[in-house]
């Protein structure tokens, strides 16, 4: 059997540059073989994006400075007519049609800004290649936290109540945006950046100075903030879903924080060995399955697939919860490609992270293959001699 030619896609112009790498290797070293030509596509800070045997073993970028002239920049070329994505070497910035790399389906290993959002799925919808991601409509409603607080709302989900801080009304009044957001809820206060992910930027405030230092800081990273009341004694539960007919629930999780909030660091730097697989997002602290009721559990299962279905997500993604001390349970947010996949989520239920990536690869050429029993023309004769 003819292997599929897979494009793992990792890295990006966004925050989560590195956390993309490190998943992006997982991937990469979980994936079959024997069923894939697995093929590494880094996508530099500036978004260019490169090939190359070096780019097989993370240890390039371990160096301090990775030798980038070792790899081929390539342009992405979108190649509709077969569904295909090409990658095209270029020398000196000039295109070289003689060597191209064809992709047959695409996995994101993404996050973040311009590649987690909705820009890249984009580019790979012009091509009409298979990927396994939400598509543009997901990336944008899960990466956005604003519009997923709407979203949730027309569904009927539980979320927390929530305020908008644009950095331009910032700029120009931050007093009269102060009591705006003083007006939501008694502090504490969470701020985060609108359109952001793993705990970047993200800050607690107990009064007003800190809310405009957090507010100062999250507005550096995004054009908008959120902000919303501070469950300082909630617990967080995540759960991921895998797309499909019904979409597939995993088992839950309780993260294991050492403060008020869970922060960058504790997310990936704390419990993981360089290169090894229980690193990332897997690394993390945490109770697997969470100790929950059985009803408690259910209830979760239940909105966590009803969130996914409502912001329209596909691939695999993971819904965050917070359940207060009454036992209410308010989705926190989605996560579209989340760190690592969370593969660890899965393993429970006698799914391995290469299985997942089975189902992954499968379901995007499904998926795609739908899409295609669209009608897509429609001859108005328009353009007829009159």
């Amino acid at each position: 059997m003819e292997r599929l030619r897979l494009g793992v896609l990792f890295g990006g112009k966004s925050v989560e540059h590195e956390v993309s790498i490190i998943t992006g290797y997982q991937v990469i070293a979980a994936a079959d073989a024997a069923r894939y030509e697995v093929i590494p596509v880094y996508l530099d800070r500036d978004n260019l994006w490169f090939i190359g045997d070096e780019l097989k073993d993370i240890s390039f970028f371990r160096q301090d400075v990775p030798p980038m002239n070792r790899l081929t920049r390539v342009y992405p070329v979108p190649d509709p007519a077969r569904g295909k994505l090409l990658l095209m070497e270029t020398e000196a910035g000039v295109l070289r049609k003689p060597r191209q790399v064809v992709l047959d389906v695409v996995l994101p290993a993404t996050h973040g800004t311009f590649v987690e959002d909705g820009s890249l799925q984009g580019l790979l919808d012009f091509a009409g290649v298979p990927y396994a991601s939400s598509n543009v409509r997901g990336s944008t409603v899960g990466m956005d936290k604003e519009l997923t607080k709407a979203v949730l709302a027309a569904a009927g989900l539980p979320h927390l109540p929530y305020r908008i801080a644009a950095r331009s009304n910032w700029e120009s009044n931050k007093s009269e945006v102060l009591s705006n957001l003083e007006a939501l809820a008694a502090y504490p206060l969470f701020v985060k950046p609108a359109a952001l992910g793993s705990s970047v930027a993200v800050g607690r405030a107990s009064g007003r100075v800190e809310l405009e230092r957090a507010l100062d800081l999250a507005l550096a990273f995004s054009e908008r903030a959120l902000v919303e009341p501070a469950l300082d004694r909630a617990i967080e539960i995540n759960c991921s879903i895998l797309d499909g007919d019904p979409p597939i629930v995993s088992v839950l999780e309780q993260p294991v924080r050492t403060n008020n909030l869970l922060s960058f660091d504790e997310k990936y730097k704390s419990g993981g060995k360089k290169g090894a697989k229980k690193s990332g997002m897997a690394s993390q602290q945490r109770l697997i399955p969470a100790p929950l009721s059985k009803e408690t559990t259910g209830r979760i299962r239940d909105l966590a697939v009803r969130a996914f279905l409502a912001v329209g997500a596909g691939g695999v993604a993971r819904v965050d919860f917070l359940i207060n001390e009454q036992g209410e349970c308010f989705i926190n947010e989605l996560n579209n490609i989340p760190g690592s996949l969370s593969f660890y989520l899965w393993e429970p239920l006698g799914k391995s992270f290469r299985e997942l990536i089975d189902r992954l690869v499968e379901r995007a050429i499904e998926v795609n293959r739908r899409r295609y029993r669209t009608t897509f023309a429609f001859d108005a004769n328009l353009l007829a001699p009159r």
